[in-house]
């Protein structure tokens, strides 16, 4: 399906549902925007498929060629965006999540009335320029995952507490209950009413503050998508020290000249050591000397309940693969192991042929960091035979009891991965877990024994648990 001089190149499409008019195309080769677009000839095939697929009411949502996956995704019957990806094993989920961002982009910028009342053509296309920066970024091979996880990604500052207090007392004194402290699109602290922000603006709030250029303050009019998609906000963001904005959502007060420099430094310059602190938590998310194990090299921590995440592959950063590659077989493995063992609902017949699908096709999902070093065999073992599934007694024995019940919401739910290239001792360990509202996704390095994933995983998830 590649077109010449295309191949390797995601493209994003969004078309005016009834009218089939491309509004704006994008495009990401190796992660960064590429000029390449494809044929207006084939932008209305990909539409006119999906089309005429609604008018005999089918839903068409995915499909797959010999190099390509595309995913389909209409909104308010208004907006149709579509997805190309040619990455070999390319998940569906992942795709989805694309797409559900990306709306929720344009909504956070533009407004869901102007997406669902299209009046003038030309006037939303140029109104949409406003979202391409921060599109562009879900496109690229950014350090969050929240676009895929749908948690806000967090750090984890060393004197979190001082900083608590700082900003509940800043948020009053400014008049707005809506506050937080980002780092490099990572939320440090938060007031209780910016953590009750729904999805996506949660998530997409401080990405949107990571992607903009550096400014000391802005006034920048938004929309949010889930609590108030027609009528606008304010999204005041203040720079502390380079990298660190502090971020205040509100109404029309107060006035960005009202946050004076003598308010600012009457409560964060007493701070400024523990401010300081938190600048190298954005690729890290963990406090500095957090006893992590060696084999360790990155990890993925959720807070269902919370819709939080920690994520870093900054551990034993001078270890083969790279962080980008670290990055890619950590959200990889997440979304296999969402689509396949965690599923959060229950699926349908068609959703599991895809996970089986994608079961098949994840050996392709690991890159290669360099020729002679390939995943020709791969292992997904779930709790059930790898661990002991508590869940299924045997056959003849007597009914369970409530304690029995009870112990078992303690016990860890886990599944495991092992690259195994032809040569021993390399490749790398892939383990999830979850307990509770809690999942830990670790990446490790092939010294790790596979016995011993599960101890590593449950002591790594333990002492992570104070933190999230």
């Amino acid at each position: 399906m590649g077109e010449e001089g295309t191949e390797g190149i995601v493209h994003l499409m969004c078309l005016a549902a009834s009218s089939g008019v491309p509004l704006f195309c994008r495009s990401s080769r190796g992660g960064a925007p590429a000029r390449q677009q494809l044929p207006f000839s084939v932008i209305g095939s990909l539409n006119g498929v999906h089309m005429f697929g609604q008018n005999l009411e089918v839903q068409l949502s995915s499909a797959r060629t010999e190099d390509t996956t595309v995913v389909w995704k209409s909104f308010h019957d208004s907006i149709t965006l579509i997805v190309l990806s040619p990455e070999e094993g390319t998940s569906e989920l992942r795709l989805e999540r694309l797409l559900q961002m990306v709306f929720g982009a344009m909504v956070l910028l533009v407004g869901l009335e102007e997406l669902t009342n299209i009046r003038n053509v030309e006037r939303l296309k140029k109104e949409l320029r406003a979202s391409y920066r921060l599109i562009d970024s879900f496109l690229g091979d950014s350090e969050l995952i929240g676009d895929l996880t749908q948690c806000v990604d967090c750090v984890v500052p060393p004197e979190g507490s001082l900083l608590q207090e700082a900003l509940s007392g800043f948020a009053e004194a400014a008049g707005t209950a809506f506050v937080s402290l980002v780092v490099s699109g990572r939320v440090v602290a938060a007031t209780e009413s910016w953590w009750r922000l729904g999805m996506p603006e949660a998530v997409l709030l401080p990405w949107l503050v990571g992607s903009l250029p550096p400014q000391a303050a802005r006034d920048y009019p938004v929309y949010l998508p889930h609590g108030s998609p027609t009528v606008p906000h304010r999204l005041l963001t203040l720079t502390l020290l380079p990298g660190l904005e502090l971020c205040l959502l509100c109404g029309p007060r107060p006035p960005l000249g009202q946050l004076d420099p003598q308010l600012l430094e009457r409560w964060w310059l007493p701070l400024l050591d523990p401010l300081r602190a938190c600048l190298p938590l954005g690729p890290r998310a963990l406090p500095a000397g957090f006893p992590l194990h060696t084999d360790i090299l990155g990890l993925l921590l959720l807070h269902l309940e919370l819709k939080r995440c920690l994520f870093t592959v900054e551990p034993s950063g001078d270890k083969e693969p790279s962080p980008e590659q670290r990055r890619r077989l950590l959200r990889s493995f997440y979304t296999l192991v969402s689509a396949t063992h965690f599923p959060p609902d229950e699926k349908t017949e068609a959703q599991l042929s895809s996970s089986r699908a994608t079961i098949q096709t994840w050996a392709a999902w690991f890159p290669q960091p360099h020729a002679a070093l390939h995943c020709s065999q791969y292992r997904l073992c779930p709790s059930s035979s790898l661990w002991g599934d508590p869940q299924s007694p045997e056959p003849g024995q007597p009914e369970e009891k409530a304690e029995d019940t009870a112990h078992r919401a303690q016990v860890p739910r886990a599944c495991y991965l092992v690259s195994a290239p032809e040569e021993p001792g390399t490749g790398w360990r892939l383990v999830a877990l979850q307990l509770g509202p809690r999942q830990l996704l670790l990446l490790l390095s092939s010294q790790s024994p596979t016995h011993g994933l599960r101890v590593l995983a449950t002591h790594t998830l333990h002492a992570l648990t104070p933190l999230l």
